[in-house]
C-alpha cells in the first residue's frame, strides 16, 4: 500500500479583525484551529484602514518546520468529513502555482471549537510544502491521498506520514 509523504514547511493562520470585532476573541478562534503547544511565537498584528477609513487589523500566527507539519496533521483529523470531501474535490483550485494550499475556515465556528470550511469572513490558512522535482500534480496527489485515508482509533491518519 502506498504511504503518502507530505512534507510541510510552514503554515500561516491569519484573519482580518474588523472594528466591530473583539481582537482577543478572533485570536482565540484562530488558536482553536491549532493546539496551543505548537505556537512558538505571539500573534503578529498590523493596524490598517479600510476603504471607507474604518479601522481594521490583520492578525497572523506562523508555524515552521515540525510544528507546521503537526498542525496540518491535526487540521486533517478535526475537519468534518463533509469538508474533507469538499477539500478533496476542489484541491486543485486550492493549490497555487507555488504549491501552497489555501484554506478558509468559518471564524464563528472556530470560536465555538468546530472547524468548517467557509469563504466569507474567514480565518485563512496557508500551508507551504517541500517543493519536489515534479511540482503540482505529485503534491496534489500526495495531499489528496493524505486527506482521503481512514483515521485510526485515536483519530490519527492510519496510512500516511507527515513531517
Amino acid at each position: 500500500m502506498h504511504r503518502a509523504l507530505v512534507q510541510v514547511v510552514s503554515a500561516r493562520i491569519s484573519a482580518i479583525v474588523h472594528a466591530t470585532e473583539n481582537l482577543e476573541k478572533v485570536i482565540y478562534a484562530m488558536r482553536q484551529a491549532c493546539p496551543q503547544e505548537l505556537f512558538q511565537s505571539k500573534p503578529e498584528r498590523r493596524g490598517l484602514k479600510g476603504h471607507y477609513g474604518n479601522e481594521i487589523s490583520t492578525v497572523t500566527l506562523s508555524l515552521r518546520g515540525r510544528p507546521a507539519g503537526l498542525f496540518f496533521s491535526h487540521l486533517s483529523r478535526i475537519l468534518p468529513s463533509g469538508d474533507r470531501e469538499t477539500l478533496l474535490n476542489d484541491l486543485d483550485t486550492r493549490l497555487d502555482e507555488e504549491g501552497r494550499l489555501h484554506l478558509r475556515l468559518d471564524k464563528e465556528e472556530c470560536f465555538r471549537g468546530a472547524l468548517r470550511l467557509k469563504d466569507q469572513d474567514p480565518i485563512k490558512i496557508l500551508v507551504s510544502f517541500q517543493k519536489s522535482s515534479d511540482p503540482g500534480l505529485r503534491l496534489a496527489e500526495d495531499i489528496r491521498q493524505f486527506l482521503d485515508i481512514p483515521l485510526d482509533h485515536n483519530g490519527s491518519p492510519s496510512d500516511a506520514k507527515v513531517r
